[in-house]
């Protein structure tokens, strides 16, 4: 079974990198992110967004850690060079070579199924990766009638000790969808167990996060809970498996366009999150920090995102754009689950 405890799945934007970047030796330690390669910002010199100033960034946060690498297939955070990585022929010949160009890197290289009967390319990727890797990574959704379908053919196609991180994504949990999903992932648990031999490790992902917190509270504070943590328990209870989440994003992610966001601090809780929200004009994220700290259930876990609130509590905020505090609570948040999985 994975040494690991918690499985962060990741867009390559920004706020999430920044957030991994600063967390704790220890508490890293104990992580394995799953990240979902998308195209970097558009510059002069790389207009299509260049994936290869990602993958350096990627580098610079790891390391010589471990982490899942994925390929994102949201058209919003995706280009030709993406779509090339998805492309199945040769036995996913692009996405080979992707990994072996950064063979420096401790990759565990996702592999790419889709939906149709003919798993030739899969096979044959699966073989070919699983003669140099120890360990490979599938991630499937939460909601398919066959899953023996799919793992079947990797299976019968992984070379020597190679092993399979099996990862069950539930996706956005909707108000009232939390059975649903736990069902499915109930159900996908007792079709992989004919398959436990190579699996290292199953990994439920989903995320409760609200697209607007605010509405789930009050104008300038409220709470909203985190059904992740509920999935977990009731899965968890019934089969092995790890937690994993979306580290607090909300998978539509809008962007949010400058001059129309309010400022708001996130901070979570064991099962739900808190937020304090006031207006550019009505103080601010400076104020939101004071009132954060204030607040007797918030607890500092002594990490970066508390010196962020601490030096805005005193006027001197570090950023001010909503994609700094979005790191901010990410990694608060992923910090929070990594040591409540350790206790366990």
């Amino acid at each position: 079974m994975s040494e690991y405890v918690y499985f962060p799945l990741l867009k390559t934007r920004d706020a999430e990198l920044k957030a991994v970047s600063k967390f704790k030796s220890e508490d890293f330690d104990n992580v394995l992110p799953i990240y979902e390669l998308t195209k970097s910002r558009k510059t002069k010199v790389a207009p299509d967004g260049d994936i290869h100033r990602k993958m350096a960034v990627i580098k610079e946060v790891q390391g010589d850690r471990p982490f899942i690498l994925d390929v994102t297939s949201n058209d919003k955070y995706m280009n030709y060079q993406l779509e090339q990585l998805l492309d199945e022929s040769n036995s996913f010949y692009e996405w080979q070579y992707f990994i072996n160009l950064y063979s420096e890197l401790n990759i565990i290289p996702m592999i790419h199924v889709y939906d149709e009967d003919d798993f030739t390319q899969v096979s044959g990727f699966v073989k070919a990766m699983s003669e140099s890797k120890d360990y490979l990574a599938v991630r499937l959704p939460y909601y398919l009638d066959d899953y023996k379908k799919f793992l079947a053919p990797i299976y019968n196609s992984l070379s020597g000790n190679c092993k399979l991180y099996v990862i069950l994504d539930g996706e956005q949990v909707a108000k009232g969808k939390s059975e649903v999903i736990t069902d499915g992932f109930i159900f996908a648990c007792t079709e992989l167990e004919e398959f436990e031999k190579k699996i290292e490790a199953i990994i439920t992902v989903c995320t409760s996060f609200p697209l607007s917190p605010a509405a789930e509270g009050n104008d300038d504070c409220g709470e909203f809970s985190i059904v992740e943590e509920e999935i977990f328990q009731n899965v968890s209870s019934e089969f092995s498996v790890k937690y994993g989440d979306y580290a607090s994003i909300n998978i539509q992610q809008v962007e949010i366009k400058g001059g129309t966001f309010v400022p708001r601090i996130d901070i979570c809780l064991e099962n739900e999150f808190m937020y304090k929200r006031y207006r550019r004009n009505a103080g601010s994220y400076i104020l939101c920090a004071k009132k954060m700290i204030e607040d007797d259930r918030y607890e500092p876990l002594g990490v970066w995102a508390d010196e962020e609130i601490n030096s805005a509590a005193k006027g001197e905020p570090s950023g001010i754009s909503p994609s700094f505090w979005i790191a901010v609570r990410m990694n608060y948040y992923m910090t929070s689950r990594t040591r409540l999985r350790m206790q366990e």
